[in-house]
């Protein structure tokens, strides 16, 4: 996602106006349709499902990046998969961790923001050593494998949904 503003080259206006579409797609799917998702089919299964969803949206904006028109879709469609994570991800490691909440939230903010820093300077990296569309399809990956793990490891996290509801 950090490398998006380079393949749209829209000026300010143009990426800020994209850029409110995603947050609003994630501010509202993180309120309203994640804890639906959740009370539906539980927590690590929705997680699954949309970080896949999620993938195939950087395979689609890493296959598309010179069309305007569908990475700015795109960008704002990830949005709705970001914004339900969001929700569930925070939730799987507030129940999960075997610390203090506090612990857990600062530890999870470290890795978020940690990969974060290192993925904004790694797509940049990656466009420049091969071309624009590798860093999606990194991205991508990238998130296949986190999905792999969460899906191999999952029997870790099954009481999430027993103890979210006991919330």
């Amino acid at each position: 996602m950090a490398y998006t503003p380079f393949v749209m080259h829209l000026d300010e206006h143009g990426l800020g106006y994209v850029f409110f579409g995603w947050g609003v797609m994630l501010a509202v799917t993180s309120v309203f349709a994640a804890p639906k998702l959740q009370n539906r089919f539980g927590t690590v299964r929705s997680m699954v499902a949309v970080l896949t969803l999620f993938a195939l949206d950087l395979l689609v904006m890493g296959s598309f990046t010179s069309s305007l028109t569908t990475v700015i879709l795109a960008v704002i469609l990830a949005g709705v998969f970001l914004g339900i994570n969001n929700t569930l991800i925070t939730t799987a490691v507030m129940l999960a961790a075997p610390v203090e909440r506090s612990t857990a939230s600062a530890a999870y903010s470290f890795v978020r923001f940690l990969g974060g820093a290192i993925g904004s300077w790694l797509a940049g990296k990656l466009a420049e050593w091969f071309n624009p569309h590798v860093p999606f399809y990194f991205g991508a990956l990238v998130v296949l494998c986190g999905v792999l793990v969460i899906a191999v490891r999952r029997k870790h996290l099954e009481h999430i949904d027993s103890a979210s509801a006991a919330h």
